[in-house]
């Protein structure tokens, strides 16, 4: 089942180069993880993981494919396990190899997944790996917990480990040092052979089966050192399992004043002690952290060199495609001078045509002025004319009818004239 919750609280990266299967997986990723970071190829996601590791930004699950351009889902592993031995990893792939799944469980990889990929399944194996992940995280941070829980007791407390017998299997230092033994002399000794004759073997005997009927014991006991100099704890003794054996430890603090202030002075001693051992092995780890970075530099640097030599090929490339695609321009630029030129002057004849046929037609419409004028003139003539032969026509018609009425007077007066 599916952990909503939990997932929301990861970081994954995702490794894979075929573009349409990273994207679809991613949008699944995006919805249910907290942060998804992709990366098209081996050299990517290393790059990606190596930038989020120098940030200090932990990344909860590597899930990549195998056969990629540029660097192998193997080869990126490798690479990745130099900077963190323990971080979860998931391969995909459409095929399966034996030698790259044998490489892959040495690696410590997680799972080994083929493809078509079933996105259920891949979510489900990540929830697993991550579950269990978180799961040691939180018992080693336990442990170390509880391990500082101890130290703290050590350097305050007298310890001692036994069983029911008597027998000693530990002695921390300010037991050791209390009964003024070295742990060798101390591991050979029984704990009742420790406690002193004033204590009677009867209340000894009566502790003894208090603690196998699984009873603890708490209460004051006087020990004795190896100059036979009592000193006292108040003790509190119970049952432990160690090594799957059964065991008593007894945690006890000193009561006499006098051992109180000299364990509380061995205490800042020891104390000082460890505080130069934590800055000692600070120290170290600075430097083993700067070894790490330099020795991953140290391997990426031929990759590098590399990309940057195929990077410079592609530059002049580049350069000699510029340069003759400038080459082609100054040319284009070259014809289209000539061409401009030609232009030029074609424009040059043709505003110089333009002017001529201005001119002559400015001519044109002045004689045709001239004509309009002249030929008005002439109308008005011919309007004159045209006039004056109409008062003639008139005349003519009035001197005929004067004439055809004299006739008419005459044929009455002598039809004979006429014909004579």
């Amino acid at each position: 089942m599916i952990n909503k919750e939990f997932l929301k609280k990861l970081t994954i990266l995702y490794v894979e180069d075929e573009d349409l299967a990273r994207e679809k997986l991613a949008k699944t990723l995006t919805r249910l993880f907290k942060t998804v970071y992709l990366a098209p190829n081996g050299m990517e996601g290393y790059l990606q993981f190596q930038k989020l590791h120098l940030a200090k930004t932990p990344v909860d699950l590597v899930l990549s494919d195998i056969n990629m351009p540029k660097m192998s889902g193997i080869e990126m592993l490798e690479q990745i396990r130099e900077l963190d031995e323990e971080v979860p990893f998931i391969f995909t792939t459409a095929r399966s190899e034996s030698e790259n799944l044998l490489r892959a469980i040495e690696l410590k990889a997680n799972h080994y997944i083929l493809k078509p990929i079933d996105t259920e399944d891949v979510i489900l194996k990540s929830q697993e790996v991550c579950q269990k992940k978180y799961y040691e995280r939180m018992l080693t941070l336990k442990n170390q917990e509880l391990q500082q829980y101890l130290n703290a007791i050590d350097n305050i407390a007298i310890v001692v480990k036994f069983d029911e017998e008597g027998k000693i299997y530990f002695a921390n230092s300010a037991m050791l040092e209390s009964i003024e033994k070295n742990q060798e002399e101390i591991l050979e000794t029984n704990i009742k052979e420790l406690i002193h004759k004033d204590i009677s073997k009867d209340m000894i005997e009566d502790i003894f089966n208090a603690l196998k009927q699984k009873k603890s014991f708490k209460g004051e006991l006087k020990f004795s050192n190896s100059k036979n100099e009592p000193f006292y704890t108040n003790n509190n003794i119970f049952e432990i399992i160690e090594n799957e054996k059964n065991l008593f430890i007894s945690i006890g603090f000193l009561s006499t004043e006098e051992n109180i202030e000299k364990r509380e002075f061995k205490k800042k001693v020891i104390k000082n002690i460890q505080e130069h051992k934590e800055l000692l092995a600070k120290a170290k780890n600075q430097l083993e952290e700067t070894k790490i970075k330099l020795s991953k530099y140290e391997n990426i640097l031929p990759m590098l060199k590399s990309e940057l030599e195929l990077e410079k090929k592609r530059n002049q490339a580049k350069l000699q495609q510029i340069k003759h695609y400038e080459d082609e321009k100054l040319n284009i630029d070259e014809k289209q001078e000539g061409i401009l030129k030609i232009k030029n002057k074609q424009i040059e004849d043709y505003k110089e045509a333009m002017n001529k046929i201005k001119r002559e037609k400015e001519l044109l419409i002045e004689k045709i002025h001239t004509l309009e004028e002249e030929i008005l003139a002439k109308k008005v003539d011919i309007e004159k004319k045209q006039e004056t032969i109409e008062v003639k026509n008139k005349r003519i018609e009035d001197l005929n009818d004067v004439i055809k009425h004299r006739e008419s007077q005459l044929r009455e007066l002598d039809p004979k004239a006429l014909l004579s």
